[in-house]
């Protein structure tokens, strides 16, 4: 299984809940396509993990101006594939004659192969995708503050997934500078923040993400409504030698994701040190966050 390989196994298996997809399955898929077609294959993976990855960063707007400050939590981002992200178009490779094009099925899409006439009764198949409607993905989070209404914000993983998977390993860290601070008659919490994320699998994968976020929110009693805009990117680079070339040719692509502005409105609930919030993500990549975690 070369390195490509290696990285659609490990991201289907801890982003996909309820997809248990075999290795060798996911070998015989991606050997029918070069990096044409699997950029097509695999944007709109790039697109959800990219809009997951910059998914739950704040549950209120509320930074002390000065005065310590920890939270500890874990966060669940869920992206809803679409309709249009389980086909893509695709062309027919190698010496198939003659070349054609065809809704193919994505890495999302419809568990059945696309097939293609030919001269000489050949046919051309595209192989199926995994029938994923959602994409999921839990990380632990710790924020710390504050310094002159200025709070830091880690996000860390790293892990052995195996010989046949290598190394995930990421690292995320953000700012946010409370606004409201310097604004004594607004009624709501008021907070600009900015994120930036590394992903990695292995020596072949990376993946970043960035968010600048406006962030909002008032809080009564046990209960905060919370809020926000921001401007968000993600991009995905693999690089691979295809199998059973002889001359070891690198393969390379970079996939970014289609999000760029989202909006926020969340609820959060506080039970003394525990909080509990959930937010919905608008955009042209919509996520659900729901976390939970501790501090004061």
């Amino acid at each position: 299984m070369h390195r490509l390989h290696r990285f659609i196994l490990a991201a289907v298996c801890l982003l996909m809940s309820g997809t248990l997809v075999h290795a060798q399955k996911i070998q015989d898929t991606l050997s029918k396509y070069t990096s044409e077609n699997g950029q097509g294959y695999l944007q709109p993976m790039a697109d959800a993990f990219g809009a997951d990855m910059n998914s739950g960063f704040f549950h209120h707007a509320k930074v002390k101006k000065a005065g310590l400050s920890i939270y500890a939590g874990m966060v669940t981002m869920t992206a809803f594939v679409a309709e249009d992200q389980k086909t893509f178009t695709a062309s027919t490779e190698e010496l198939f004659y003659p070349p054609a094009t065809a809704e193919a099925p994505t890495i999302f899409g419809k568990s059945e192969s696309v097939a293609i006439e030919g001269v000489g009764g050949t046919a051309y198949l595209f192989p199926p995708g995994f029938d994923v409607k959602m994409v999921p993905v839990a990380v632990p989070q710790v924020s710390i503050g504050s310094l002159l209404g200025t709070e830091a914000l880690l996000r860390y993983m790293d892990l052995d997934l195996g010989e046949n998977w290598g190394q995930l390993q990421l690292f995320g860290w953000g700012v946010r500078h409370s606004i409201s601070q310097y604004l004594a008659s607004l009624p709501f919490d008021l907070a600009v923040g900015f994120y930036q994320q590394n992903f990695e699998i292995g020596d072949i994968v990376e993946a970043n993400t960035t968010l600048i976020s406006a962030q909002a929110s008032r809080t009564r009693g046990v209960l905060t409504l919370y809020g926000g805009l921001g401007h968000e990117s993600s991009n995905l680079d693999i690089e691979y030698t295809a199998e059973g070339d002889p001359e070891s040719e690198k393969i390379s692509f970079a996939l970014e994701g289609q999000n760029s502005i989202r909006f926020t409105v969340g609820l959060g609930l506080n039970l003394g040190p525990v909080k509990l919030h959930a937010d919905y993500n608008i955009a042209n990549q919509n996520v659900l966050a729901i976390g939970i975690g501790a501090g004061f």
